[in-house]
């Protein structure tokens, strides 16, 4: 007997014995589907050994915010929160912030207004936030397994293997961690009933089913899509792609285009953009209300029209009195081609609206992105460099061993399989996901869609692959008859349930390395934002000292920090998360890189300032070796530049600011250029090169590095000890051309100089002592604690010593000046 043979008689003794007993295979679906959804929900909560009930990072606060006050004023009240409502305006100062056309209500009207219903458990409303998204993760799991059932036509292992996937795969999960309170997340939710109704749709239309029915799968549809529009900005993109998939219908099916599919897809798109109005942000952006034909919306519809010319000279030519077809598939995909490239140069000119933002997700880098776009984490490509194209393909479960038997590979060609076999449904999914993959590719944000897309596929892919390794019709009577024979239709049975094997290791072994991730992760709260992997409580205190200041006080800092000033600080913060005003943000720029601290104060008057009650905030981490007379500090040195939080962050303070000063001139503002050649020098060491600011040279050096400089000393000088600064010094030269362009390529600084780095420097004075314009008013210096050990993290110094790593928080106040 062979193998195949084997493992075929094995298969028809379990298929036989399931059909004879329909409710055990029914009862271990079901407990197979319990197991995954504790795991997958288990996955998601266990963050909270080491963080306990926190928030993920800054953006989690806005959601909280806007929650808060829902839950204290109602739960239309939300809707007030416009520019005019003085509750917005700690965002922004002094302009405040419209929150309704530039966030989503669903998220803080749902919290806010079901905190009532939970309060009597104990629960804080901070940690009924934290909880979201174990609960909409659970939901999510549930009904993915329900849309991958029908997405298959009932088939229970497509519907496992989709929940399986979206229960623990790292791309699947990384947004739904506990504490990490975005739209993201949530719209897990709307998505999947959103495509489980458009699956029911796909496959009534053309089919002998009540008109009624059909409507109402269009109805839910399209109301489910536009939920995800109540919750984020993403249901624009999701949108595109059932337009796109409209489009592109005529070129895949095999069964051509109907008037009825016509119909009902462009009533289910419509009905979607009608549905949104309560989501003031995507309507405004569609162009629905306040209506604005130049808007996306208008785009988008108006390309509708090509299916319907499509039905009408290809389908219906005849009743138009044309002998044959005018539109063949041909001559359609190179209408599309013409089109898609009359797009572009409409795109490129501005006629249709596409912000830097969506341009980076589609792909479309010919138009320019903004230096704040491109400083977005979030919105840079996955393959930028090789860690994260490595961190990508293991977040999709790719590793080299299985490569072949991977989520990403197994989705990838079960989207290609799909669009082959061409049923409306899976084709629509298989060419949403795609998209969206090569989104993500792009831009690192487009993961969640992604993922939820591609997890559909992968699950009905190996569904499909299950029913090829089961018996056929034929097999069963040959086999009751005693006629037990080798098929060779069935010769690639072992091959293929190799596969499933192997899928299914590699699947687990993905949950697993999620699993030692999130046990393993610190916030960025609880690492005094350094993204370290220690405790620190540099920001809690720095939190205590906020609320502590007088009501009117303002806290300028970089964007990253806005919400936790504004929210959990209390105070008005200049700049925030949402990115909203470039010019506000590249004003801040350009006051922590100004070398004089005349230039920064006076461009900190532009935000009309409260007086005395100013202050500047920056955060980072030094080494610091002490004993009871003297304090030695050190950068510490961990990627290509010094520093962990604000002096990396500094080349887009400078870029960014560089960006703004042509529009401050345009209204009146002296201001020059930040010139990084004077203070952005190459060091070359023995084995490597860093660029960083010329620590030891501190006159020459922008405000932020003189505040953190000034500020460690000060700490040093407030105990009582004597401090020295230490940094690298030696030979000095000119960049070759081809260092200095590459630089410039890489980080957008120009660098003209080279320090050979062969002694070490020791400063011992204060940059900013007895400074005119600012002064210190609070330094936050706390140790960075292993969470394993309990002990302060000691960490070598590269003169042979070893330290004490800290986190350094600063503050420093505005003098007024006369």
């Amino acid at each position: 007997m062979s193998v195949n043979e084997a493992v075929s008689n094995t298969i028809y003794k379990v298929y036989e014995y399931f059909m004879q007993h329909p409710r055990a295979a029914k009862t271990i679906m079901y407990i197979l589907l319990a197991l995954i959804l504790v795991y997958g929900v288990y996955v998601r909560f266990s963050p909270y050994w080491l963080n306990g009930f926190e928030f993920f990072e800054f953006d989690s606060y806005i959601e909280y915010w806007q929650a808060k006050y829902v839950y204290e004023n109602g739960l239309l009240s939300w809707y007030t929160l416009t520019r005019d409502n003085p509750a917005t305006h700690i965002f922004w100062y002094p302009w405040g912030r419209d929150i309704i056309y530039t966030s989503y209500p669903f998220l803080p009207i749902w919290i806010g207004t079901t905190y009532h219903l939970v309060e009597g458990l104990g629960l804080t409303l901070k940690e009924w936030g934290i909880l979201q998204p174990l609960i909409f993760a659970a939901i999510g799991i549930i009904l993915a397994y329900i849309t991958g059932r029908e997405l298959s036509n009932g088939n229970r292992i497509a519907g496992l293997i989709a929940a399986l996937l979206i229960a623990i795969l790292p791309a699947a999960t990384e947004r739904t961690v506990i504490g990490y309170i975005e739209k993201e997340g949530v719209a897990i939710v709307p998505l999947l009933l959103y495509i489980y109704f458009y699956s029911k749709l796909a496959k009534s239309i053309n089919r002998d089913e009540s008109s009624l029915r059909k409507a109402l799968y269009t109805v839910l549809s399209g109301f489910f899509l536009a939920v995800v529009g109540w919750l984020w900005g993403g249901y624009v993109f999701i949108l595109g792609t059932m337009v796109a998939f409209t489009i592109l219908y005529p070129l895949l099916t095999r069964s051509g285009v109907t008037r009825e599919f016509l119909i009902y897809q462009v009533g289910l798109i419509v009905l979607s953009m009608v549905f949104v109005m309560p989501s003031p942000a995507n309507a405004s952006n569609l162009g629905v209300y306040p209506f604005n034909p130049r808007e996306l919306g208008t785009a988008l519809l108006s390309t509708l029209i090509l299916p319907v010319i499509y039905y009408l000279f290809n389908t219906e030519y005849k009743k138009l009195g044309f002998k044959k077809p005018l539109l063949t598939k041909g001559r359609y995909f190179i209408l599309l081609v013409l089109l898609v490239i009359g797009g572009a140069v409409l795109i490129t000119r501005g006629y249709i609206p596409i912000g830097g933002r969506l341009a980076w997700a589609l792909g479309l880098r010919f138009i320019p992105a903004t230096p704040l776009v491109e400083s977005i984490a979030e919105h840079q490509s996955p393959l930028s460099s090789y860690s994260t194209l490595v961190g990508m393909l293991h977040s999709w479960g790719v590793y080299p061993w299985l490569f072949y038997a991977s989520p990403l590979i197994l989705s990838i060609i079960g989207a290609l399989y799909f669009i082959y076999r061409g049923e409306p449904d899976k084709l629509y999914v298989s060419i949403a996901f795609l998209l969206a993959f090569y989104s993500y590719l792009n831009a690192a944000y487009m993961i969640a869609i992604a993922a939820y897309f591609g997890t559909l596929v992968m699950g009905v892919f190996i569904g499909r692959l299950f029913e090829y390794i089961m018996p056929t019709s034929q097999e069963l009577i040959d086999r009751r008859k005693g006629r037990v024979r080798y098929r060779q239709t069935r010769g690639y049975r072992v091959i293929v349930l190799a596969i499933l094997v192997l899928a299914l290791i590699n699947i687990g072994y993905a949950g697993y390395t999620d699993y030692a991730s999130n046990t393993s992760m610190i916030y960025t709260l609880k690492a005094g934002v350094s993204g370290l992997p220690f405790y620190t409580d540099s920001w809690y205190k720095a939190v205590e000292l906020m609320r502590s200041l007088p009501n009117d006080s303002l806290v300028i800092a970089w964007w990253d920090y806005g919400y936790g000033i504004s929210v959990d600080g209390g105070k008005a913060s200049v700049a925030d998360g949402s990115t909203l005003n470039e010019t506000q943000i590249g004003i801040i720029g350009l006051i922590m890189s100004s070398i004089n601290t005349s230039t920064s104060f006076e461009l900190a008057e532009l935000f009309n300032p409260p007086l005395n009650n100013t202050y500047l905030m920056a955060i980072d981490s030094f080494i610091v070796s002490s004993d009871n007379t003297s304090v030695t500090i050190w950068p510490i040195m961990t990627g290509g530049m010094p520093g962990t939080v604000d002096i990396p962050k500094s080349i887009w303070m400078i870029r960014i600011g560089n960006s703004t000063v042509d529009r401050l001139r345009a209204l009146g503002i002296n201001i020059s250029y930040v010139d990084t050649t004077r203070f952005i020098y190459v060091y070359n060491f023995q084995d490597t090169s860093i660029i960083s600011p010329v620590f030891d040279s501190p006159n020459t050096l922008p405000l932020l590095y003189k505040m953190l400089m000034d500020g460690v000393m000060y700490w040093a000088e407030l105990n009582n000890k004597s401090y020295t600064f230490k940094w690298f010094t030696g030979s000095q030269g000119l960049l070759d051309s081809s260092t200095a362009s590459r630089i410039k390529e890489v980080t957008g600084l120009d660098v003209k100089y080279y320090i050979q780095a062969r002694s070490i420097s020791s400063i011992n004075t204060r940059p900013l002592a007895n400074d005119t314009y600012i002064k210190p008013f609070r330094i936050i210096m706390e140790p960075f604690i292993n969470p394993w050990t309990g002990q302060p993290v000691r960490i070598s110094t590269p003169d042979g010593g070893n330290g004490i790593l800290y986190s350094i928080i600063v503050f420093y106040q505005l003098n007024p000046v006369s």
